[in-house]
């Protein structure tokens, strides 16, 4: 555990919410983020718009509906770090279960165009909770 700072519990309360109090009324809720970087500059990219996670060893291809990112952490740490909207559907992928246009046995059709694969493992644990999610929405 190098170079890593020693918080009190009330600084990892205010790093893990964001550093906003909540609670308040009025507030908006806060919506996950992942840093990006493009041509340098730091973007920030909301949960909401991010259609899939694609892990290549220690990176992840992050998908938008129009563009592609390249995130120097593998794929758990990258989902660790966003919503629960996120479902890991292959040992490569994880998608946002907001964004799904279609769904077929062996594969999922992305809003994006993008199709990803089912493995064959996890075929009927991710149909279950594909057809939780459309029953409680």
């Amino acid at each position: 555990m190098k170079n890593q700072a020693v918080l009190s519990p009330m600084q990892n309360l205010s790093v893990l919410s964001g550093g906003a109090p909540s609670g308040a009324t009025g507030e908006i809720k806060n919506v996950p983020t992942i840093t990006v970087y493009k041509f340098g500059k730091a973007i920030s990219v909301k949960s909401s718009d991010i259609t899939c996670l694609e892990g290549v060893g220690n990176y992840t291809f992050v998908y938008t509906r129009h563009e592609k990112h390249l995130v120097s952490k593998c794929l758990k740490e990258v989902q660790d770090e966003l919503s629960s909207d996120f479902l890991r559907i292959h040992k490569s992928y994880s998608i946002n279960a907001r964004h799904i246009a279609s769904r077929w046995p062996d594969y999922i059709h992305l809003s994006c165009g993008k199709v990803i694969p089912i493995a064959r493992r996890r075929i009927r644990e991710t149909h279950e909770i594909l057809g939780r999610m459309a029953l409680s929405a």
